[in-house]
């Protein structure tokens, strides 16, 4: 069976979690009986120049990102992901310069609404994403898109910048709970997306079934894929 690829290193630590989330999720797409059961992972943590606020470093993460490819088909890889929400931005460039099939986190988070037949969508994420029409292209047919106020935009965006640097705060969590709720209240949301991989890095492990964890999504989507369940 072929290998599982990741695009990581944006930031090094979602693309950690998105390995622990599909080492994790096997036994539930898959018959397990001891470790030689588990996918091949191939993990390439790429580091780039900083994009999530500014378009200013796309073009060359870009490059960086695509100059990697070789590397996927190398490992026999069958299908792959990118763990970082804003980087889907480029994503469409990055698929022509591969023949392995990339899954959209966007897309995968899109088809995941849908099934829950939610109608008020609530997304927290980076700047570049919130600009962007990354999920509002996703959303199924009927389903509004809403996005922060500026000042709770600003505030994810200090809690984002502050996990990428691998120096959150023990507050954080709270700090990003009381948000999403705030925000769930006052927009009157069925559910919110934590469209940044670190936000649900800052978040941990929570049963509330309508804060959206895009690395989750993107791990199942990957391990459907892999079985020959997914698209």
């Amino acid at each position: 069976m072929s290998a599982i690829g990741i695009i990581g290193g944006m930031g090094p630590q979602a693309s950690a979690q998105l390995l622990e989330l599909l080492v994790r999720k096997t036994p539930a797409h898959m018959l397990v009986r001891d470790d030689s059961d588990f996918p091949e992972i191939v993990l390439i943590s790429v580091a780039v120049p900083n994009f999530v606020e500014s378009k200013t470093n796309m073009e060359k993460a870009k490059r960086i990102v695509i100059d990697r490819m070789p590397l996927l088909e190398q490992a026999h890889c069958g299908v792959a992901g990118i763990a970082c929400n804003t980087a889907h931005l480029f994503l469409p460039d990055v698929q022509r310069a591969t023949t392995v099939p990339f899954l959209s986190m966007p897309e995968l988070v899109g088809d995941h609404i849908g099934k829950q037949q939610w109608r008020r969508i609530g997304l927290l994420a980076s700047p570049n994403t919130l600009r962007s029409r990354l999920y509002d292209d996703v959303m199924p047919a009927g389903v509004e898109l809403v996005r922060p106020l500026a000042e709770a935009a600003a505030l994810v965006e200090v809690l984002i910048r502050r996990a990428l640097s691998g120096q959150p705060l023990p507050s954080d969590r709270a700090r990003l709970l009381a948000i999403v709720e705030e925000f769930r209240m006052r927009q009157k949301l069925d559910a919110v997306i934590l469209g940044c991989t670190e936000l649900p890095l800052i978040l941990g492990e929570t049963r509330d079934l309508t804060i959206i964890d895009t690395l989750a999504i993107l791990a199942d989507g990957l391990l459907a894929h892999h079985v020959g369940r997914g698209v």
